[in-house]
């Protein structure tokens, strides 16, 4: 065998140089791609940031033209609200009058404006109080009733005398009116021993009587 076939095959310059050459080659390649890519990605960066500042933007923006929007229709429903709740209690003070002395509660007196009162951070409303020197009525008026506007009356009025001294030594009944019941509400009101005032045409209201009526 002949020993020059055992010797390893060594690259001859040129070729050594070639090799060394390519690889920088691919090295500056290399380099050139990741600078492009976290270009690219500084790009994204960027444009991600204007798009989160933009649509920040537009939120706000939109979310204060929704936010005034809502103000001034609450503005506007709420005053046409207190001037229809105002209607109807202008409208139930006299029906009512006349309702409860048909009914032989002798009510001869109408308090004028809802009376307010307050007593360890609760503060009781009553839209409605008739009375003589030994009964009253306290009417809660609503536009629409729901049941859940029955108990909360119901609840208020059990601290009635605590908060309205003079009438301690009356006995209250409870009526409700409204020019609407939803949901059954005027049964149930009848059903916890509340009177019932419907409207039938301009000033003239019917009486639902309880079975049991509620004193106070």
């Amino acid at each position: 065998m002949n020993d020059s076939t055992l010797q390893p095959l060594t690259p001859s310059w040129s070729e050594l140089h070639a090799m060394i050459l390519a690889t920088s080659e691919q090295m500056k390649e290399t380099d050139r791609r990741m600078q492009e890519t976290d270009r690219k990605m500084q790009e994204t960066d960027r444009r991600i940031k204007e798009m989160h500042e933009e649509t920040e933007r537009y939120l706000k923006e939109t979310y204060e033209k929704t936010e005034q929007q809502i103000k001034e229709i609450n503005k506007n429903y709420g005053g046409f609200t207190n001037e229809f709740g105002k209607m109807i209690e202008d409208l139930c003070k006299p029906a009512a009058l006349e309702i409860f002395k048909k009914e032989g509660i002798g009510i001869d007196h109408i308090y004028e404006g809802p009376r307010h009162g307050r007593k360890e951070e609760e503060e009781i409303e009553v839209d409605v109080l008739l009375c003589n020197k030994t009964v009253a009525v306290a009417v809660e008026v609503k536009t629409t009733c729901f049941k859940k506007d029955v108990d909360y009356f119901l609840k208020q009025m059990k601290r009635f005398k605590e908060i309205f001294h003079e009438f301690e030594g009356k006995t209250i009944y409870l009526a409700i009116a409204a020019m609407r019941f939803a949901n059954g509400s005027d049964k149930y009101a009848l059903r916890s021993g509340l009177y019932v005032l419907s409207p039938l045409s301009d000033g003239i209201f019917t009486l639902g009587k309880p079975n049991n009526r509620k004193e106070f």
